[in-house]
Order: structure tokens, then C-alpha cells, then sequence
């Protein structure tokens, strides 16, 4: 009998996990508004019209009746309390209600690292565009409930700063504004998976983005090239990170910065999956290890601790306006690269001022790094 899952959300970014999650032989139950455009659904096994921000009894109520063993949402955060209703209606893992508080949002996160002693930058929340600003330039401007680079601007000084708490205000549901210090340095995520409370470090990305003031990111390489010792402080912190918000259940994506002292610096983390093919494709191109098959053990609680391959790197680029030049003929020609895993062009060549503007990628996997 086929295990049966539940997967909150089913548009154009959940392609890949869905298509994993089929090809591992689970019952896919999904739930997403049909006014939305989801293409998952020619996947699932069975759809849905629900929202999860109104329909979380509904969702459940269908879970239990067609005896569902688990529910995810993949790499959204914004669907995650209705995940951890559902979970928890279902008996199956997530993480715990003093969890869900202190991972609200960036700012209740910052409090409890704060609080634990993990290092990360000075920060601040405002409510306000009156409000006064009290970390000294250049500062990050960002909504605090929000991702996908989505309203981030690096402001140096206070011309700047009233265009971008704007920008950051209408990116934000619950109308909260982190302001922080600007880290100069390397940038890099950690993904990682947590089950009962143990968790387990799979992978550190190296992070390539658009210069100020928005950093969208244009290409991720695994795994990231530091020395040992950078390794370890990554690694180290990421854990003693968990542990103070204490993550249980859940995949983890860490953003973390480094700075010229070789200091790591926690900048924010989501008890999810990273998306940009990260989590779907490059952990398991990079490492062996299936982060996805992983999420789904842990989600209906038959997890089994990860088993590593052979070392590969991996990594994707992304294409808009500044990287047409380079990466456009890779993926119009990718029957000719033998490292090019897959290609796709979505959308339109343009100006980005957040990851959602970016039109296409290609995901490569080699045993060298590939640099354009």
C-alpha cells in the first residue's frame, strides 16, 4: 500500500518535488486554490480547492478521512501553520508548538538566537515608516514575514531609506519591517534536516547574487568552497542555531553570512526547504543523499538518518538581464554540455529586482565547479 502524503501548495515551484515525491511511490494528496495556476495537480493523485490560510479544518478533515500519513508544504513558509495544524490533528511529526511562536517570523527568531547567544547581526523592528532607525549605515531593509529576496535593499544612508522601508512595507502581510546590520562577506545557506530533535547538517551552498541594492540570486554552487575550519564555524553555528529555536521535525534553510574576520553571522533561517533547486536537486547531485525523500520520512515519521554518496559538485544559474550573455546559450544548447542535468526558460529576460523576476535556469553536475 502506497504511502500517502499531503503537499500544501501545487504551482510551478513545487514541480520537482512533486515529481520526486510520485517517483518514490507516494500518494499525493494536493491542496491549492483553483484559481491559482498549479500544474502539480496533473501530478497528484488527488486535488484540492482549498487555502490554507482559511481551509485548515477542511484540509484536514479530508486527511483524516482518506487516512493520510503526512502533510508538507516543501519550501513555503507562509502555508507552514496550516502544515503543523494539519500535522498535528494527524498525529504525525512537526515541530512543536514553542517552535511554531519563536519561528513566526524573522523577528521572534532574532529574539530567541539573541537571547541564546548565536551570533548573528544588530537588528532591529519597526511597525512605522516614522519610526526612528537605530542601526548605524549601511543597513538591510526587509519585511519580516516575507522571502524569494522579496523587498530587501541595502540602504547607505537616510535619503535611501524611506524608498526602501516602502518597498519592504508592501512586501509584508503583518506590516513588519527588520532593519539590520550590514555583514560585508561571503554568503552562503546550510540546508539541513532535524528529526525527534536530532539534526543533521546535508550540505553548505555558496550563494552568488546581484550586486546592492537588492541581491537576487543568481547561481548557487555545492559545495561551498571554504577551508576547514570556515566548514566547522558554519556547521557548528547552523546546529547551535537549532537548538535555540528549537527545531524538532523539519528541514532547515540557514542564511548565513561571513565576514571579512572569517565571523559567521546567522542572517535568517526558515524550517523548510530552500527552493532555487537547492533542496529538489542539487543536495542530491552534490552529496547522493534525497533531501526530499528525507522530508517525506521525517513528515510521516519513518525517517531513516542520512547515508552519503559519492562527493559531486552541483549548482544552478539563473538567467535574466545581467546574465543573458552567459547563460542563455547554455540552456538554447544544453544537448551539447554533458554536465547540464536540466534547462528551462519560464518567463521573460529582464531587470531583477527580486527572485521572482529572474525568466529561466540550468542545474549542472559535475566534478569540477562550473564557472561561466
Amino acid at each position: 500500500m502506497k504511502t500517502k502524503i499531503a503537499v500544501i501548495g501545487a504551482n510551478y515551484q513545487f514541480l520537482s518535488f512533486y515529481k520526486q515525491a510520485k517517483a518514490l511511490g507516494y500518494e499525493i494528496y494536493s491542496f491549492a486554490r483553483a484559481i491559482d495556476d498549479n500544474p502539480c495537480w496533473e501530478i497528484a493523485d488527488h486535488h484540492y480547492d482549498c487555502a490554507f490560510s482559511t481551509d485548515k479544518e477542511e484540509i484536514l478533515e479530508i486527511c483524516k478521512k482518506e487516512g493520510v500519513q503526512g502533510v508538507t508544504s516543501f519550501l513555503l513558509e507562509s502555508p507552514l501553520p496550516c502544515v503543523y495544524y494539519v500535522a498535528e490533528g494527524l498525529g504525525s511529526p512537526c515541530n512543536s508548538k514553542e517552535c511554531q511562536a519563536i519561528t513566526a517570523n524573522k523577528y521572534t527568531m532574532r529574539e530567541q538566537m539573541r537571547k541564546c547567544g548565536v551570533s548573528i547581526p544588530a537588528y532591529q523592528a519597526i511597525h512605522s515608516k516614522s519610526e526612528q532607525v537605530e542601526i548605524p549605515y549601511p543597513i538591510i531593509v526587509k519585511p519580516a514575514d516575507s522571502g524569494g529576496s522579496r523587498g530587501v535593499t541595502l540602504v547607505k544612508n537616510k535619503e535611501e531609506l524611506e524608498m526602501a522601508l516602502v518597498r519592504a512595507f508592501d512586501y509584508s502581510p503583518n506590516q513588519t519591517v527588520m532593519i539590520e546590520q550590514f555583514i560585508v562577506g561571503r554568503e552562503f545557506s546550510v540546508e539541513s534536516i532535524s528529526y525527534k530533535g536530532k539534526h543533521f547538517v546535508l550540505q553548505i551552498t555558496d550563494k552568488v547574487t546581484t550586486e546592492a541594492p537588492y541581491f537576487v540570486e543568481l547561481a548557487h554552487h555545492q559545495p561551498a568552497d571554504l577551508n576547514e575550519k570556515q566548514r566547522w564555524d558554519i556547521t557548528n553555528l547552523t546546529l547551535q542555531m537549532l537548538d535555540a529555536l528549537k527545531i524538532e521535525n523539519s528541514a532547515g534553510h540557514t542564511e548565513i553570512k561571513m565576514d571579512t574576520n572569517g565571523i559567521p553571522y546567522i542572517i535568517e533561517m526558515g524550517p523548510r526547504m530552500g527552493g532555487d533547486y537547492i533542496s529538489s536537486d542539487l543536495v542530491r547531485l552534490s552529496t547522493g543523499y534525497d533531501f526530499v525523500k528525507g522530508l517525506l520520512e521525517v513528515a510521516t515519521g519513518r525517517f531513516v538518518e542520512p547515508v552519503f554518496g559519492e562527493t559531486k559538485r552541483s549548482g544552478v544559474f539563473f538567467l535574466c538581464e545581467v546574465t543573458k550573455d552567459k547563460v542563455l546559450p547554455y540552456i538554447q544548447d544544453k544537448d551539447k554540455y554533458p554536465f547540464i542535468v536540466d534547462a528551462d526558460i519560464w518567463g521573460e529576460i529582464q531587470p531583477v529586482k527580486c527572485n521572482s523576476d529572474r525568466g529561466g535556469y540550468f542545474i549542472y553536475q559535475s566534478d569540477k565547479r562550473i564557472e561561466l
